[in-house]
């Protein structure tokens, strides 16, 4: 009896493994966000905080899925000029780029505004500034677009058009 497990399909499987926890939560982040704001304004830095933690996890996993990718299309039956090879290497540098130079930022500012508000408001209830609310806006946004970028690249990856 042959081993069906190569090391191909275990760096296969980590390539995946880290696509998932990089960017699955991420999908939530929006209602993690709203949630809080809407039950308790004083909670949005804690959730921000946990964003921003989230985020250097996914700045990790970026890697991961770079190194794996690379060793995916070097050991397989793939050309680096293969339309869903170069589409991975553009939405890995887009989304890393994103992450980086983008959210994590975007999102310490979001943070640090929603703590003005709350020091603001004292012991009172809390509202939140239009400042606040315009960012927010802004980095909903950017997140559906690299969100949409995130899906395609999983429909790309999978269903290999113009292969």
């Amino acid at each position: 009896m042959q081993l069906a497990v190569t090391f191909y399909s275990v760096v296969l499987w980590i390539h995946i493994l880290a696509v998932v926890l990089a960017f699955g939560p991420t999908f939530a982040y929006g209602v993690f966000a709203a949630t809080a704001e809407r039950m308790d304004p004083r909670s949005v830095p804690v959730i921000s905080a946990g964003i921003l933690a989230w985020n250097r996890v996914t700045q990790a996993m970026i890697v991961v899925i770079l190194i794996a990718g690379i060793y995916l299309m070097a050991d397989g039956p793939w050309e680096g000029g293969d339309f869903f090879i170069a589409w991975g290497f553009v939405a890995v540098i887009f989304t890393g780029a994103m992450g980086g130079a983008y959210f994590a930022p975007k999102t310490r500012q979001l943070k640090e505004l929603a703590e003005r508000d709350i020091a603001a408001a004292g012991d009172g209830p809390v509202t939140l500034s239009a400042e606040y609310s315009a960012l927010n806006q802004q980095i909903a946004k950017a997140g559906m677009l690299t969100g949409l970028v995130i899906v395609l690249t999983l429909y790309v990856m999978t269903a290999k058009p113009f292969l």
